[in-house]
């Protein structure tokens, strides 16, 4: 196409030459130099590439408003967790500290901290206002400047709708307006979990929870209360100006996001298994929404590969001696369904005085194999699968070898209780594991889940020093989220990030309130796709446990796909997931749209991986009444068409787009 427009232009250069001689156009002598060809065809072919392109829509805009102070963490804490919900919204955005190149570049402008008394200026606050009003949307959290009598501090009111901003540790729910419930911002707030969405429960003994700031707002009909808190009190407001909106978080971003993904939150989950808690994926999917209501068309990347709307990713902890006789049953199910399956091994060589029985031996290693013959994928579940293991102060981090570590886990006599782990060491159980395993199955070890879900401080160290991409060692419910994050060394607010991908699991067979048995598994599946449904309905996986310990739970595990919408609904491996996963975060892209053409153009801003690329989609939300596209393309960063797209509805106002 290029080489086409090319000739094209060199004729209409010719043309226009000699035109332009005839009449004297040209300046000077009339002579016609190199320079005034070239001239003439860039003209040509920037005409013809806006012709054949719709102009590019705005970005969102991450506005940094730390100016630059890096070393406060309490800022960077802010920057990253506003950088992961604009990630995981999936939207097109950019990264700026300059407000006027933000306010030029976005549509949506997110600021990652809050408002203090020397974020901005008047003359700033009078130009956020102003392009407000001229239909900017401005997702901000704790205005603080509101309070004071100066020029500022009147602007920023004035923007914000806000009088006060009262600041407290004390309030642990917030409540979605029932009167807002039907508005777009709202879309995915549609369950009890997220009407109600929980802050904290109370941090044991003092009962604090994390620092939110309700609002007093100002005598002024324009601004809305979308949420309070169970206080009553004014937690989340929209401001209408003129054409755009302002909305207002009575919380910190990192309150919400990093703190959930470092499992430091107050006590917030109200259920850590087998139950639906989506309390910090709450903002994210409300700024996507947020970027739709406001736009007649908007893309972003779909958090779920191949076209499907959710996924189940069964998972399976071999951790005893009968799951590994028994696992059989699991494995050629899941054969059968042509579903590569992942399977975590416990690798307890030596017999545990206090606890295990040795159950990795010549006859278990055998059947191990097996897995990997029918194409499903392995992945570590420790050594010893020790309780205790969140103790970090009893798992070292010791370098020894296979014949000379002999940890023991003490048990209490007359209870069930296990008590101190000695001799235990974290680089063992997670690095010496994956050894381990790459060395008697002759497969590469990617994937990491500790024993009952026990995380403590070592871990990430041990999982970066071994080479490992996944882990998989907390529950959905205790991270409050539905979505992948990255680990972080220490597992520590400023700790570097350790290149593994930490997936939360969402359903299992650990079922404490009614343990799952031979007498009741066929109710389980039931509470599980009931799970599964909320978790489509935010369009997330669902990581299935299931021990394989029990020919019966290949009969739960297969009642529950009998109960899927597979055309909806996908079987994926875990690894696959994970992969899928870091590739989404790596594209970034802009997007066109021409209601003239009925044309959808999404570029990509950078070359990526071709096959990875096929399993990545794109979702489109449109105005009501918005007709579909008849031609959607994607581009290279060059213009250059890679691919037509599919669309397939999705609710009367979201397409999934498919190359």
């Amino acid at each position: 196409m290029k080489r086409a427009l090319i000739s094209l232009a060199l004729a209409w250069a010719v043309a226009f030459i000699v035109n332009a001689q005839i009449l004297g156009d040209l300046d000077g002598d009339g002579k016609v130099t190199v320079a005034d060809i070239t001239d003439l065809i860039s003209t040509y072919l920037e005409q013809q590439e806006a012709a054949l392109h719709p102009q590019r829509q705005p970005r969102a805009v991450l506005l940094d408003v730390t100016f630059g102070a890096r070393e406060n963490e309490l800022s960077t804490r802010n920057v990253y967790s506003a950088d992961y919900m604009l990630e995981l919204a999936g939207v097109p955005f950019v990264t700026t500290a300059s407000l006027t190149d933000a306010i030029e570049t976005g549509g949506v402008i997110v600021l990652s901290s809050e408002v203090g008394n020397s974020t901005f200026s008047e003359a700033q606050y009078d130009s956020l206002r102003r392009w407000v009003e001229a239909g900017g949307v401005l997702v901000s959290q704790a205005p603080l400047a509101v309070s004071g009598s100066s020029a500022v501090h009147t602007a920023c009111r004035q923007l914000y709708g806000i009088e006060k901003a009262a600041s407290g540790k004390n309030r642990y729910q917030l409540v979605w307006a029932p009167s807002h419930w039907a508005d777009k911002e709202l879309e995915y707030i549609d369950t009890d979990e997220e009407r109600v969405t929980s802050l904290g429960r109370g941090k044991r003994l003092s009962g604090e929870s994390i620092k939110t700031y309700a609002y007093t707002l100002t005598e002024d009909s324009a601004t809305q209360v979308l949420a309070h808190y169970e206080t009553g009190e004014n937690a989340v407001v929209r401001r209408s100006l003129g054409r755009g909106a302002v909305y207002t978080f009575g919380f910190r971003w990192r309150d919400i996001i990093q703190r959930s993904q470092l499992n430091k939150d107050f006590e917030a989950q109200r259920s850590t298994s087998n139950a639906y808690e989506p309390s910090a994926d709450v903002v994210p999917l409300f700024i996507r929404s947020v970027c739709a209501k406001h736009r007649k068309v908007s893309v972003w990347k779909f958090t779920i590969p191949d076209g499907y709307e959710s996924l189940i990713i069964p998972t399976h902890d071999c951790d005893s001696r009968t799951a590994y006789d028994s696992m059989f049953y699991m494995s050629e199910y899941e054969r059968a369904l042509k579903l590569k399956a992942h399977y975590f091994l416990t690798v307890h060589y030596f017999r545990d005085a206090g606890y295990l029985s040795a159950f990795y031996d010549d006859v278990t290693m055998p059947k191990a194999r097996l897995l990997l013959a029918d194409g499903h994928t392995v992945g570590s579940h420790s050594v010893c699968h020790f309780p205790d293991f969140s103790q970090t102060d009893r798992f070292p981090m010791t370098v020894t070898t296979r014949e000379a570590y002999a940890a023991v886990a003490h048990h209490e006599k007359d209870s069930t209780a296990t008590g101190t782990t000695t001799g235990g060491s974290t680089w063992v159980e997670v690095v010496m594991s994956k050894q381990i395993i790459e060395n008697d199955l002759q497969n590469q070890v990617r994937s990491f889940r500790t024993g009952h879900l026990c995380m403590n401080k070592n871990i990430p160290e041990a999982e970066q020093m071994g080479g490992y991409s996944f882990a998989s060692c907390y529950s959905a419910g205790d991270v409050l989220s539905e979505f992948p994050f990255r680990e972080r060394l220490g597992n520590d607010w400023s700790g570097d990030f350790n290149g593994v991908l930490q997936m939360p699991l969402h359903i299992s067979d650990v079922i404490s309130s009614s343990p799952i048995n031979a007498e009741n598994w066929m109710e389980k599946p039931a509470m599980w796709h009931a799970v599964q449904s909320k978790l489509q309905g935010n369009y997330a996986p669902a990581i299935l446990l299931i021990h394989p310990n029990r020919s019966w739970k290949m009969e739960a595990e297969k009642m529950l796909v009998e109960m899927t919408d597979r055309n909806r609904v996908g079987l994926y491996n875990f690894e696959d997931f994970g992969d899928f996963w870091n590739f989404r975060r790596t594209v970034d892209f802009d997007f066109g749209y021409s209601a003239e053409q009925s044309l959808l153009e999404i570029r990509l801003t950078e070359p990526v991986d071709a096959v990875r690329l096929q399993h990545l989609c794109f979702a489109v939300d449109v105005e009501s009444g918005t007709e579909p596209f008849t031609e959607i393309r994607l581009l290279d960063a060059d213009g250059r068409v890679l691919a037509d797209g599919t669309a397939k509805p999705l609710t009367e106002t979201r397409w999934l787009i498919q190359f």
